[in-house]
C-alpha cells in the first residue's frame, strides 16, 4: 500500500502537547475529516476537536468526507486517505482505480441541481413576479449552463465553448483590472460609482460566473423575500449549487496565484461541461501561456469525455500556428480502430481551418487515468512534449 503522505498540518506547539496523549493521533490510527473550504492547493479540514488548513495532495471536493491514517505526529500530522475506493497521490506513477474526480462529480451535480432549479423557477407563473435584477441573473445562469450539443456543426459549437471558457468567473479580476486601467489609467482607489460608468465593466460584471454567482449570494441572504417565488427545497438546492460553483472559481484562481512564479510556461484552468448527452461528462483542460515565458510554446488543451459507446476518451488538442495535431487516448484496441475508421472524415471536416493535421490515438489506461492531475506532477518543459 502506497503510505506517501496526502494531507500534511503544520502543528502549532500548544496544540501538539494537548494532542500528544489522544490514541486517535497516534501513527496507524485512522480519523474521520471533511473538507470545509478549498484555497488552492490547500484546505481548511474539520477533525472534529479543532479545524487546520493542511496542504493536499490529492484531489478533494468542498464538503466531501475522507478517512485517513496517521502516518506522522509531531510538528506536522501527516496523513493518507483510505477507504474502499483509495485515492492515488498526485505525481504517482500508478494509475487510481476509479477515474471519476471527486471536485468533478461535485460540480457536475452542482450545474444539474442549478439547471434544474433555474428550469422550475424561469418556467413558473412566479418569475413574472421576481425583481428584475434576480430575473436577470436567472436568465444569465440558465444560457450560461446551455447544454452542449456534440451533435452540432463545430462552427457552432466553438462561439459557445468561447463564451463558456471566458465568462467561467476564473478571469473576472483581472478582466474588471485590464478594464479600469483602459478607461481611467490606473486601477488605484477605484470607486463603486466609476466601476458603474464604465460600460466594458458592467458588461463583464452582467456576463461573468463569478459575478452573476455573488450577486444571487447576496439576495439569498435576505431568505424571507425569496421565499415567495421558490420553496425551502429549492432555495437550499440553489445555496448548495452556488457555494460549489463559487468555491471551485476560487480554488483555481488561488491555485493559479500560487504559481504565478513557477518554471512551469502554462496556467492551467478545468472546467466541466455541460452535455445534453444523458449519462455523459465532458471536462476540459485549459493550457493558457504565460506571457513571461518568452517564446511561443503554442496553445493546448485537454478534453476527458464519459461516452456511453467508446467509454473514457482523452483528446488532447495542440496549436502552433495553423499547424493543428490531435491526440486520442483510449483505453481498448478496439475502441482505438473505431477512431482510425473516421481519420478521413475528421480530415475532412478540419480541411480548410488549418494548414496542417497530425491525427494519431494511442493505447494508454494510465495516459486517460492521468487527466485529472498530471498537471500537478514534476514541473519544467519536459512534462509536456509541446513540438509536433
Amino acid at each position: 500500500m502506497d503510505i506517501t503522505s496526502q494531507i500534511t498540518v503544520s502543528i502549532k506547539p500548544e496544540l501538539s502537547e494537548s494532542l500528544l496523549n489522544v490514541n486517535s493521533f497516534k501513527p496507524g490510527s485512522t480519523l474521520k475529516l471533511k473538507i470545509l473550504e478549498l484555497r488552492g492547493d490547500r484546505a481548511l479540514i474539520d477533525f472534529g476537536k479543532f479545524r487546520a488548513t493542511a496542504d493536499i495532495k490529492v484531489p478533494v471536493a468542498l464538503g466531501e468526507e475522507l478517512r485517513v491514517k496517521v502516518l506522522e505526529f509531531g510538528r506536522q500530522l501527516k496523513m493518507s486517505v483510505i477507504g474502499p475506493e483509495q485515492k492515488i497521490p498526485l505525481g504517482t506513477d500508478s494509475a487510481p482505480a476509479s477515474l471519476e474526480d471527486p471536485m468533478s462529480h461535485s460540480l457536475t451535480k452542482a450545474q444539474t441541481d442549478l439547471k434544474l432549479v433555474l428550469n422550475q423557477a424561469l418556467e413558473s407563473q412566479a418569475v413574472k413576479s421576481l425583481p428584475q435584477s434576480i430575473a436577470n441573473i436567472l436568465n444569465w445562469l440558465n444560457y450560461h449552463y446551455e447544454t452542449f450539443d456534440l451533435g452540432k456543426n463545430v462552427t457552432k459549437l466553438i462561439p459557445q465553448l468561447k463564451a463558456y471558457l471566458e465568462n467561467s468567473g476564473v478571469f473576472l479580476e483581472k478582466y474588471l483590472e485590464d478594464s479600469i486601467l483602459k478607461s481611467l489609467g490606473s486601477s488605484e482607489s477605484v470607486t463603486p460609482k466609476q466601476l458603474d460608468d464604465l460600460p466594458d465593466a458592467k458588461k463583464i460584471l452582467d456576463h461573468d460566473l463569478k459575478a452573476n454567482l455573488m450577486a444571487m449570494k447576496f439576495f439569498m441572504d435576505d431568505r424571507e423575500a425569496l421565499q415567495k417565488f421558490f420553496s425551502p427545497r429549492a432555495l437550499a438546492t440553489l445555496n448548495n449549487s452556488i457555494n460549489s460553483l463559487l468555491s471551485d472559481i476560487i480554488h483555481q484562481q488561488g491555485r493559479a496565484a500560487g504559481h504565478l512564479d513557477s518554471v512551469e510556461p502554462f496556467q492551467i484552468f478545468s472546467y466541466v461541461l455541460p452535455l445534453k448527452e444523458d449519462e455523459q461528462t465532458a471536462r476540459l483542460k485549459v493550457y493558457y501561456q504565460k506571457k513571461k515565458s518568452g517564446t511561443d510554446k503554442g496553445f493546448r488543451i485537454s478534453l476527458l469525455l464519459s461516452l456511453d459507446r467508446l467509454g473514457d476518451l482523452r483528446t488532447d488538442f495542440f496549436l502552433f500556428d495553423k499547424d493543428l495535431a490531435i491526440t486520442f487516448f483510449v483505453k481498448e484496441d478496439s475502441v482505438k480502430a473505431k477512431i482510425q475508421e473516421n481519420f478521413l472524415e475528421l480530415q475532412k471536416l478540419l480541411h480548410g481551418f488549418f494548414d496542417q493535421i497530425l491525427l494519431k490515438v494511442i493505447v494508454s489506461k494510465k495516459k486517460v487515468a492521468d487527466f485529472d492531475h498530471e498537471d500537478r506532477q514534476v514541473s519544467g518543459d519536459s512534462r509536456v512534449d509541446l513540438r509536433v
